[in-house]
């Protein structure tokens, strides 16, 4: 009977497509898959004892400092060591609140080639307070519904949400849990509430393309990590009009927050508010540029409606500000500029130039849903983005943003340092980062920072100073050799740290024709667990959910992971391994506020395979939003068979912005990745990648004999080469300490 059915499948094979037909006596289990999951499962249950310090600035070990990871508490000894038996391999969240010194959240990494082991505090003198500011902030659409793009009048009740209705206050609570700490011990904590809060959703802003509300429950996940205040002056705090606003005002008001930036009339949407912090006035305003007025129903106050306090009333802010008794320490929040820019745009960055002229001690930005750098404007310092806190944008280019920690000090009223924390959306939830991840983040932070800020990258933060050159610098050199072509030089696998930056080029021999610097936009592509959750070596970012693609540690090119696929001679079909995001054309201004963009990109991977199949990557060049297709390029990777750890590139450009699609007349500014493994022609057959980055080639440098030269920390991590000779480099590394 056998022999007949298998005969009728290939007849069946033959008629209707060319495929394979796998004989039910060999149903078992690939070996090599079997292998490399075992490897992982072993990785994950294992243990190791673990030994790290904790030391103040000066290195000195400090004994007797309470630690707590992941919800257990330890103690330095008196030579400040922390020893921990049996801890299991992964990442652990840290917390320490010492008297004396600023409280510190990180993450403890215990994996079998990497291991923490040191922990430093910063002093906190008698006379400092901690303010804590995150970015944008809301609990609704996606949160409710994850298929939303935007909300209507009624509260949906759908059971694969992250907040139900019936729900919704204990759902929320868990989505800031991981990040809870360091917000509870901040002596003032500030975020961005960007939604109407209210259980009426009945009068939706009729002509916005996108209105979005959150449950009043919502507001118990703020009220638990030690929320303050709330800034509302911002685009969608009238999303639900009147009623909307009314309702909000509310609810914020009962939930117990500080709360100004908007209001039922323009008198009140100007008004500030102020929090006694010991002998501190802290005074708050806020306000958006954002104003709608477009629609005929704005955004903001006028003389006949309420609304968000309108930042491009000039007059009104001037009065609102300068009224203001000058010893308060006063705080201005502004929500404006470009979405999605990684720069102020020239409108803000003016308003910041005029705010800091106007009885204001603290500038800090909102909306563009991406962190951007620091500054100092008129000596007054400056937070120039934030990016998102709890949002629901599954942009790659929003999952990355910030928490800034600020020392004030309480006699002099002056702010002259803080502490940056990375913060990472995974599924819409704030992470803390450490390694990679985090350091990625902070280089461009510095570059894009003014030249009054020096940035220190550690492990899971960064030191910021409102002041050039407070930092010490070490430098480490590489000397390498170029054949005569065109090449990729891959800084990361020369660079002694991933918070190093590369500081010189000098050609020793040879000359280069040309030479560009890119940065890779796909962030995600070595496969590695970064953040402080109790999910173990996830790699979220990649669809595994195939049988055939998994995430693998027996053999990586870095790191400890890389991503496997696994075919046999019996499957029909390749194994799909998509990125899940859209990559965007990075929106950078000059100086001049135009906007620059880089269209041309370079796919980079390293790849090893063991009688692996056909190997080829897929590349859509799509428009920014709404993920309309110019065109798709199937470019072939890898001829399969037994390959070593080797690497594979190929460059394109995409369309001009000439061509548009859609209504919107969208240009082309994304792209779209995923790679096709093809079963083997006999046998069983593994391939996995490794350290994969989509390179934006965004700068040319010019050498001056010989030479190149910057004291500017950056992210830039790819070089293009073009020689028509060999050439000799030696390549500087410098890290801030």
């Amino acid at each position: 009977m056998k022999v007949i059915v298998n005969s009728l499948v290939l007849i069946l094979c033959t008629a209707l497509i060319s495929c394979k037909v796998k004989d039910p006596s060999e149903d078992k289990p690939q070996q090599q898959k079997q292998d490399t999951i075992s490897d992982r499962e072993a990785l994950i249950a294992g243990t190791a004892d673990i030994v790290f310090t904790i030391t103040n600035e000066n290195q000195t070990p400090l004994n007797n400092v309470s630690v707590d990871v992941a919800g257990q508490e330890y103690l330095s000894d008196e030579n400040g060591r922390v020893s921990i038996s049996n801890l299991s391999f992964g990442n652990h969240a840290v917390f320490i609140a010492q008297s004396g010194y600023f409280p510190k959240a990180g993450i403890l990494v215990n994996q079998p080639n990497s291991v923490t082991s040191h922990i430093q505090l910063e002093t906190q003198s008698a006379n400092s307070k901690s303010l804590l500011f995150a970015g944008d902030t809301m609990f609704g659409r996606r949160f409710l519904d994850p298929n939303l793009e935007t909300m209507g009048t009624s509260v949906p009740n759908v059971n694969t949400a992250l907040i139900r209705p019936d729900s919704a206050r204990e759902d929320s609570i868990a989505i800031t849990t991981e990040v809870a700490a360091l917000f509870k011990a901040a002596d003032f904590s500030s975020v961005n509430l960007e939604s109407p809060i209210t259980t009426m959703p009945t009068t939706v802003h009729p002509t916005k393309e996108f209105s979005f509300f959150s449950l009043p429950e919502s507001l118990q996940s703020l009220t638990e990590i030690g929320i303050d205040y709330v800034g509302l002056g911002n685009n969608h705090i009238y999303d639900y009009l009147q009623n909307g606003l009314e309702d909000t005002l509310l609810e914020v008001s009962n939930a117990g927050f500080l709360n100004s930036g908007a209001g039922l009339s323009e008198t009140d949407a100007f008004k500030t508010v102020e929090h006694n912090l010991d002998n501190v006035n802290l005074v708050l305003f806020a306000a958006t540029s954002i104003t709608g007025k477009e629609h005929q129903y704005t955004y903001v106050a006028d003389t006949n409606k309420g609304g968000a306090a309108d930042l491009t009333n000039s007059a009104a802010v001037k009065a609102a500000l300068e009224q203001l008794d000058p010893t308060d320490f006063v705080i201005a929040q502004m929500h404006g500029g470009d979405e999605y820019s990684y720069t102020p745009s020239p409108y803000i960055g003016s308003r910041f130039e005029v705010l800091s002229s106007q009885n204001t001690d603290l500038l800090i930005g909102h909306h563009p849903h991406i962190a951007q750098g620091f500054a100092v404007f008129n000596e007054i310092p400056a937070i120039l983005g934030l990016g998102n806190f709890v949002f629901d944008q599954p942009r790659l280019d929003t999952l990355l943003g910030l928490a800034v920690m600020l020392d004030l000090d309480t006699q002099s009223q002056k702010i002259t340092r803080g502490f940056a924390y990375p913060i990472y959306l995974e599924d819409y939830k704030p992470r803390f980062t450490t390694g990679f991840l985090s350091h990625y983040l902070l280089r461009r932070i510095a570059e894009l920072s003014d030249d009054n800020i020096t940035l220190v990258p550690r492990e899971s933060y960064a030191e910021i100073y409102f002041a050039a050159n407070q930092a010490t610098k070490n430098t480490q050199q590489v000397t390498i050799n170029i054949d005569a072509n065109t090449d990729i030089i891959d800084l990361r696998q020369y660079s002694p740290s991933s918070a190093a930056y590369v500081s010189s080029i000098d050609v020793n021999s040879g000359s280069l024709d040309t030479l560009l610097v890119g940065r890779d936009i796909m962030v995600f592509g070595d496969f590695e667990d970064w953040d402080n959750d109790a999910d173990t070596f996830e790699v979220s970012r990649w669809d595994h959910s195939s049988e055939s693609v998994l995430p693998c540690t027996d053999k990586p090119f870095n790191g400890l992971q890389a991503l496997c696929s696994t075919r046999d001679k019996f499957d029909n079909t390749p194994s799909i391994i998509p990125f899940r995001h859209t990559m965007r054309v990075m929106e950078l201004t000059d100086e001049t506020g135009a906007l620059e963009l880089s269209k041309d990109f370079s796919l980079l991977t390293y790849l090893q395979s063991e009688n692996g199949g056909q190997l080829e990557a897929l590349l859509t060049y799509t428009t920014e939003i709404d993920d309309l297709t110019f065109a798709e390029n199937q470019i072939p990777v890898s001829e399969g068979g037994n390959q070593p750890w080797h690497v594979f590139s190929h460059d394109f450009s995409l369309p001009s912005d000439e061509l548009t699609l859609g209504p919107k007349k969208l240009p082309p500014r994304g792209v779209k990745l995923q790679f096709r493994h093809y079963p083997p022609n006999t046998g069983e057959a593994i391939t996995r990648l490794d350290d994969v980055a989509m390179i934006s080639w965004q700068q040319s440098i010019n050498l001056e004999n010989g030479q190149w030269k910057t004291d500017k920390m950056h992210g830039f991590d790819f070089l293009k080469v073009n020689s028509s000779s060999e050439v000799s480099l030696t390549l500087t590394f410098t890290v801030l300490d």
